[in-house]
């Protein structure tokens, strides 16, 4: 029998709209919702809103937008360092950023989640140092030679303000991630006159899938130690 182009095309058609909606099913049946998040499958068959923040961070968290935190201090005449930490993100798990903050202590801290448009980290420092940066220095080196090298600075007292990428976590390796937060701790604990902003470059792109998928797309955490902030964000 022969088919006349019509119910060729009507065929077609038909199967074409069964797989768009049985290949969203598959994915989302083998996924799974962590603390109301969804944190598995492809990016592109999330649900909508799906990198939205929870109530939770809402609650808990000052949301700041995707603006230069360095634009927030009060007191930009009093040193400060800024610090990017690669591959540091916010994840759907509150309890996992919760122990990342904890890292950080709560003396003359305060924490927050920001929002960074691209996942990039050359895009989070075209940000982040700027035009604040221009009279100051931006350093590099490993994660261990770049706090030292940043104390020694501080010491001397030949900068204002100091810039540094730290991307030794830019694989979301959690215990790295937390020698370094407390390793940062100690230092701004030795200069209690420098203000520190301690942020995410974006979340760890470079991990595994499975690491990728436990942390939201646009927020990274945000924190401030030893800071004279805009009251309106003081939590």
């Amino acid at each position: 029998m022969k088919m006349n182009k019509r119910n060729i095309n009507l065929l077609l058609f038909s199967l074409f709209l069964a797989l768009l909606i049985s290949v969203p099913i598959l994915h989302l049946d083998e996924g799974r919702s962590i603390r109301g998040g969804w944190s598995q499958g492809p990016w592109h068959l999330l649900p909508f809103g799906a990198d939205s923040l929870s109530q939770h961070y809402k609650d808990r968290h000052q949301v700041l937008d995707e603006k230069p935190l360095a634009s927030l201090l009060q007191d930009s005449t009093r040193p400060f360092v800024m610090i990017l930490v690669d591959g540091w993100g916010v994840p759907y798990d509150e309890s996992l950023l919760e122990a990342d903050f904890q890292m950080l202590g709560e003396k003359n801290v305060s924490y927050a989640v920001h929002k960074r448009l691209f996942q990039t980290t050359s895009f989070a420092e075209s940000i982040e140092y700027g035009s604040d940066f221009k009279d100051g220095i931006v350093i590099t080196g490993d994660d261990s030679a770049g706090c030292a090298k940043i104390d020694s600075l501080i010491s001397e007292g030949s900068w204002n303000r100091i810039a540094w990428t730290a991307r030794g976590t830019h694989e979301g390796d959690r215990e790295k991630l937390h020698e370094l937060l407390k390793v940062l701790s100690e230092l701004a604990g030795r200069h209690p006159d420098v203000q520190f902003v301690i942020q995410g470059t974006h979340r760890p792109i470079l991990g595994s899938p499975e690491t990728r998928r436990m942390y939201l797309a646009p927020w990274v955490p945000a924190v401030f130690i030893n800071c004279n902030l805009e009251q309106s964000i003081v939590r």
